[in-house]
């Protein structure tokens, strides 16, 4: 008796004939997990899975198709990056749109070995023979507090107001802000164990002093941002958004003496710095009541058009930024293409083309060699970026033709004047705007040469983002209106997220 399809005495069937008896050209019983031809006959069963199909050798018996690549299709040459290919390699989660955690994300690069042990940094010439403490206290303010800002004149806070607040008191928040520094000396320098005890020991005197009375606030504010700036140096610490939450839950209880303290001006702006990106990063909730929401632009006055190193750029951009931020909140919210959108972005899009960002430099003993070049081309950087971030997120018409084209050419040229980037936030911006493979590879080699001359883990996974965007937009480029990638969707809710500093 002839055995019927769909019988259930039969074991189940796959809906195709398997890959091992097509090749052999063979009938097929289609029997799952394993054909039983293959089972009886002792062959390698290759199953039913998907198989990359190649042209069928010559074996006369039917007619071969031809098979032809046109030369003016192939490419005459390949773009490496020194010497070497560069591949973005797609995966099945990709086509999916899996979202994933920040860190499997730069656990995918195989170029990157580790994430919680940085390159050793070779001592510098002004602190030999220094150990413990001392060594990483020298090294913070002969290397580290200069690295991170673009000024090192006498208005380096990192300098000049930090280390008298760590170093002038023995109660638990100086102890905190001692140890966060001595911490991301340690790390930088690329001893990751000790850097580990004295950030717990941070993370310990900060729990501490909130337990006490009698502390300043600002130097545990101080110690919290310190801490924000060891987990953008270290790419396994996932803590910034948690530290810098802390310092604006401080920053709300702070007395009006206080306020007015002279550390305050630096304070403010690293919070404020920090707070901006953090913005930027984190999808803001848009109360549906907030209909007429206003945005209100910066003054143009001499404070904010004036360039602060930690910044990289004037206040009145940084304020910027944070314009556009409540921009994309309100594009994503009740306020999508509306009138009131285009007219701010048209505001904010006239301020940025007509910016004027000031350098104004407070000598002193202690200043070292301004480079007045390098602060005018970050500067612009940040300016370029904030344009293409208002691109992103401002309604079409906002938009002018070719300016993102224009833009990115433009951004391509600054950086070229600069010997390293050391903003990643503008570098970021141009990299979810670049289209072509040769941008691409400059890109990755800009991030690559910040990486091995600043040693901070932010760019990793900067990188490892970057990537899967430009996967994402691969996979849409045939659409007929390719859509807008926004990274923050590739991300999984409630992972850490970058900090763009």
């Amino acid at each position: 008796m002839n055995a019927k399809v769909g019988d259930p005495t039969l074991p189940p069937q796959g809906t195709h004939s398997l890959t091992t008896c097509l090749e052999r050209k063979v009938g097929c019983d289609r029997a799952l997990p394993e054909c039983v031809n293959c089972t009886r006959s002792k062959r390698l069963c290759k199953g039913y899975h998907l198989k990359l199909a190649w042209p069928d050798k010559v074996d006369g018996r039917r007619k071969q198709k031809k098979y032809q690549a046109l030369q003016i299709e192939s490419p005459a040459t390949y773009i490496t990056q020194d010497g070497s290919f560069s591949f973005l390699n797609t995966t099945f989660n990709d086509l999916k749109s899996a979202k994933v955690n920040v860190q499997e994300i730069v656990e995918a690069d195989t170029q990157v070995d580790s994430l919680t042990i940085a390159p050793p940094m070779p001592l510098h010439p002004s602190i030999p023979g220094l150990k413990g403490e001392g060594l990483y206290l020298s090294y913070w303010d002969s290397v580290l507090a200069r690295m991170i800002t673009t000024i090192d004149d006498n208005t380096n806070g990192f300098r000049f107001e930090l280390m008298p607040m760590a170093l002038s008191s023995s109660d638990t928040s100086s102890q905190s802000l001692l140890q966060a520094t001595l911490a991301l000396s340690a790390f930088h320098l690329g001893r990751p164990d000790e850097a580990l005890r004295h950030k717990v020991r941070a993370i310990k005197s900060l729990s501490q002093s909130f337990q006490g009375g009698n502390v300043s606030k600002l130097v545990q504010m101080s110690a919290c941002m310190m801490l924000c700036v060891y987990s953008v140096f270290d790419a396994s610490d996932t803590t910034w958004n948690l530290h810098l939450q802390g310092a604006r839950t401080i920053t709300k209880t702070l007395s009006r003496e206080e306020q007015e303290s002279p550390a305050m001006q630096f304070l403010t702006s690293w919070f404020d710095y920090h707070d901006v990106f953090s913005s930027y990063s984190y999808a803001s909730e848009v109360d549906p009541q907030m209909i007429n929401v206003q945005i209100v632009l910066p003054g143009a006055d001499f404070s904010n058009r004036k360039v602060i190193g930690l910044l990289g750029c004037s206040t009145e951009l940084l304020k910027l930024i944070s314009c556009i931020n409540q921009l994309r909140a309100l594009n994503t919210g009740v306020q999508r293409n509306t009138p009131e959108m285009l007219n701010h972005s048209l505001q904010i899009r006239k301020r940025l083309q007509s910016l004027s960002q000031e350098i104004h430099i407070a000598y002193g003993e202690a200043t070292v060699t301004i480079d007045h070049d390098r602060i005018t081309l970050t500067a612009e950087l940040y300016r370029i970026a904030a344009l293409l971030y208002l691109y992103e997120v401002a309604p079409p018409q906002a938009v002018p033709e070719h300016a993102v084209e224009s833009l990115v050419r433009e951004c391509f040229i600054t950086l070229g004047q600069l010997e390293v980037c050391t903003s990643p936030w503008p570098l970021f911006i141009l990299a979810c705007n670049v289209t072509s493979d040769v941008d691409r590879l400059k890109t990755l080699g800009i991030i690559k040469t910040a990486e091995q001359k600043r040693h901070i883990g932010n760019y990793r996974l900067i990188k490892g983002i970057i990537e899967a965007v430009w996967k994402q937009q691969d996979l849409v480029v045939d659409e007929k209106n390719p859509r807008q990638i926004d990274w923050r969707k590739l991300i999984r809710p409630n992972s850490a997220v970058p900090s763009f500093i």
